[in-house]
């Protein structure tokens, strides 16, 4: 975070001369399954290990049915607790014979296999659940429900064990699965630590722990005192002097996390505070984090800290960042936050993973952050929207981390803009991503520190004012620039030119973000150039590489489409360009008509043969109530189509003119400021026009017969004056 996330961490130049954990090549990591079914696939991390071989995910529900069934091996006991139909003084071993109250639960040490199912629909207020006894390998002990009809309720109130209040507790136990609760305690006067799911080791019984799962759990309106504690809590607690606590094989998937302070999901060790502990960059080993949604959140979404080789894939987050509808007077005042994070942590994988609406408060705000510490790690395949402080934070004390084949759309800029990389952050490698950036923003669009940084194969659409960071440790190479793009880098094989992506700006999450896919013909297709460890697909599952590498997040497995024309204007000629009426000329690189007196200014350029084609470029309207757009199939000043941007009208419209008569055939609203480039682009194909602003389909009509078969494409305006830039022509 922009402030440290532990200002009193001790000796941390020290902790970092602890070797670096590493991995064998081709270890498999996390070979878990979840509860959709939906093929996840092998991810290459950047040191080539593979993670996340297993299946599955889930976003969690208030409510649900099923019974209540475990894992183990069946030798254990299965106790049954109704709310309403129990007593405390039956067998509690049958339905029929079920106890009544969480502390007759509580009351009781279990043992391998045994299972403690809760009544489906039943609600227990003002009691709480602190489990003891383990389970062993195979045979875990089951914490679930049985029946049918809605999760069973454990409402704790205000309740506290030694001055903390928590929904289910596992202090110093292992081998335990709990799954299809709801968890609450609502707003309650009384200043304390609460947790939903606290997992704790602490104080005698402290030590290495195992198999801890939950699961498929509704956790909300849980409002905790300070920033340990919220909804599922995974705390070595401890101090210098006593024993220390680490895990392995953590699961928590499936969950549903809202409206709770103060954190979502995290894991912490008093390692990063007690300097005789060892652990505190592994203090959880195989943990993984998948398929929960984390939303309303006083804090941080998800956060990973003493992490080694941690999986976090398939999470959603919302409104993090003092998002909750508390009005409690304690809750901490927060200055810097962030979605789905890591803290000393090594060979971290975050993937396929949505974060939107993160809050800025007095800094960071974003989705995604390498905080201190944090090492050989990647994010990769997620996506990220609405965001307050950018896209990507980089804290100091950091190296070897890779941010690839994601995708941002309108990440703000109210921090420091789409990347903060501090200073004293390590060697960063940003490749093959997507930065769409809606007009209004002004921030930098990328970012500088002490360390290196390379960006490659990426694509940034800037419809915003902002920069990019130019300096002797920062390189760009083979990366694609639409928009407005200020202060261009010496990138030496850059692209200035829209991308034609399917619907830029179009997406509202994974689901959508198709939108960011090449068409046929994007100058991205097949232009990048290879990295070193790209990992094994694209953003949307295509193996790399399709032929040469692509830029942007789409590895296109079609045909790059032939380019008839191209003409940016660098040369500071209009050659090969016809021009009737008005004044045209080419200055900054563009070519313009400045004369508003001419009742028609027509310029064209190309080959009249020309049939089914793609005629894209950026026009921009220079005076208010102008009209202006792009000529095809121009057979001669009587007979062409035009697609053109109307101010007066705040419409984009297809016109065609056969025989001299102007006649409109089709037309679309958008909203339209004169000064400003917006990128058109129209399709002929056969008898079908179809036309696109900013990469979103506005329009499209087919002649009723045919004519206009062929032709040279161009710019015609009315009384109007206008530029354009970045003329692009292209066959299938």
């Amino acid at each position: 975070m922009g402030l440290p996330e532990a200002a009193v961490v001790l000796a941390l130049a020290a902790a970092l001369l602890l070797p670096r954990p590493a991995h064998a090549a081709g270890t498999v990591h996390h070979a878990g399954a979840g509860t959709a079914g939906t093929v996840h696939g092998a991810v290459v991390d950047v040191t080539g290990n593979v993670h996340g071989t297993g299946t599955g995910t889930g976003t969690g529900t208030g409510t649900g049915t099923g019974t209540g069934t475990g894992t183990g091996t069946g030798t254990g006991t299965t106790y049954y607790v109704d709310a309403t139909g129990g007593s405390d003084g039956a067998a509690g071993t049958s339905p029929s014979a079920a106890w009544k109250t969480l502390g007759k639960v509580n009351a009781q040490t279990f043992g391998p296999g045994d299972s403690v199912l809760l009544r489906s629909g039943g609600v227990w207020t003002g009691q709480y659940l602190d489990l003891h006894g383990s389970g062993a390998a195979g045979a875990p002990i089951v914490l679930g429900q049985y029946g049918t009809g809605a999760k069973p309720r454990i409402d704790f109130a205000d309740t506290a064990v030694d001055g903390e209040g928590f929904g289910v507790r596992l202090k110093n136990v292992s081998h335990w699965e709990i799954g299809g609760l709801e968890i609450t305690s609502g707003q309650q006067p009384t200043d304390r630590r609460r947790s939903g799911v606290l997992v704790v080791g602490e104080g005698a019984g402290a030590g290495d722990f195992t198999h801890i799962h939950v699961k498929n759990t509704y956790i909300h309106d849980v409002f905790g005192t300070d920033r340990r504690t919220g909804g599922i809590n995974f705390h070595a607690r401890g101090t210098s002097t006593g024993p220390e606590s680490t895990w392995t094989d953590v699961l928590i998937e499936g969950n549903t996390v809202d409206n709770v302070a103060d954190t979502g999901i995290q894991t912490m060790t008093d390692a990063l505070l007690n300097t005789t502990w060892a652990h505190d960059l592994d203090a959880f080993r195989d943990l993984v984090i998948r398929g929960n949604t984390v939303t309303r959140i006083h804090r941080d979404g998800i956060l990973v800290r003493s992490g080694l080789a941690p999986l976090v894939e398939r999470n959603t987050t919302d409104r993090i960042g003092e998002s909750t509808t508390s009005t409690l007077p304690y809750l901490d005042d927060i200055a810097v936050v962030a979605a789905q994070w890591m803290y000393a942590t090594t060979d971290a994988v975050f993937q396929f993973n949505q974060a939107f609406r993160t809050r800025r408060l007095d800094g960071d705000g974003q989705p995604w952050d390498f905080d201190q510490r944090v090492y050989r790690s990647v994010y990769q395949y997620n996506y990220s929207q609405d965001n307050e402080g950018g896209t990507l934070l980089v804290m100091d004390q950091t190296d070897d981390n890779v941010f690839r084949y994601n995708i941002s759309q309108n990440d703000l800029d109210r921090s420091v803009g789409v990347f903060h990389l501090v200073s004293g952050s390590g060697d960063l490698k940003v490749h093959n991503n997507v930065f769409y950036r809606s007009a209004g923003q002004t921030g930098q669009m990328t970012g500088t520190s002490t360390g290196k940084v390379a960006y490659t194969n990426n694509i940034f659409v800037n419809q915003g004012s902002g920069a990019y960071s130019i300096s002797g440790n920062v390189t760009y190479d083979h990366n694609l620039y639409s928009g407005t793009n200020a202060a261009q880098p010496n990138d030496p094989y850059k692209i200035i030119a829209s991308p034609r992506f399917v619907a830029a700006g179009g997406a509202s999450g994974l689901a959508s973000a198709g939108a960011y896919k090449l068409q046929p013909g994007s100058p991205g297709i097949d232009s990048g150039v290879a990295v070193s460890s790209p990992g094994a697909q694209d953003f949307f599952g295509t193996a790399l590489y399709q032929g040469s590498p692509d830029r942007g997040a789409h590895e296109s497995a079609a045909a790059p489409a032939t380019t008839l024309l191209s003409d940016d204007f660098g040369d500071g000629d209009a050659a090969g360009w016809t021009s009737t009426g008005g004044s045209w000329s080419v200055a900054n690189g563009a070519y313009s008509q400045t004369s508003t007196a001419a009742a028609e200014s027509l310029s064209v350029t190309g080959s009249a043969g020309w049939t089914d084609y793609t005629v894209q470029g950026r026009v921009r309207l220079d005076n208010a109530s102008a009209n202006a757009g792009l000529v095809l199939r121009y057979a001669d000043a009587a007979n062409f189509y035009l697609f053109r941007l109307n101010d007066g009208t705040d419409t984009a419209d297809l016109y065609r003119k056969v025989g001299g008569t102007l006649t409109q055939v089709a037309g679309a609203s958008v909203p339209i400021t004169p000064g400003v480039f917006r990128t058109l682009k129209a399709t002929v194909s056969g008898s079908t026009v179809t036309g696109f602003v900013d990469g979103n389909q506005v329009l499209t009509w087919t002649a009723p017969a045919t004519e206009l078969t062929t032709g040279k494409v161009g710019l015609r305006m009315h009384s109007s004056t206008a530029t354009l830039d970045d003329l692009r022509v292209t066959a299938p």
